[in-house]
């Protein structure tokens, strides 16, 4: 059984590692839909304009806001570590 500093340090790690995947995998999936539309040849399509290019490559409304949630998780979880650590006793390993 955990105590509470451990299971606090445990929160923080959990919050900071989920942060990190989703603030990876936001970014990964953004210069996919990039490298995607590049192969497609649109960059140099004179059709589609450098703008319209930018458009279509722009981070949506919720890659935006999954990635300023992903990035808020990992100073809250870095601030539960630092915590749990503080908190925990001198029997504690």
């Amino acid at each position: 059984m955990l105590n509470r500093s451990q299971a606090t340090m445990v929160l923080g790690l959990i919050l900071v590692a989920v942060g990190a995947a989703v603030a990876f995998a936001v970014r990964t999936l953004s210069f996919a839909r990039y490298m995607h539309l590049e192969d497609l040849g649109l960059d140099v399509d004179p059709a589609v304009g450098p703008e319209l290019f930018r458009q279509l490559v722009a981070p949506t409304a919720a890659d935006r806001i999954f990635f300023y949630l992903a990035a808020a998780l990992i100073p809250i979880g870095l601030v539960l570590l630092f915590i749990g650590w503080r908190r925990r006793g001198p029997a504690d390993p």
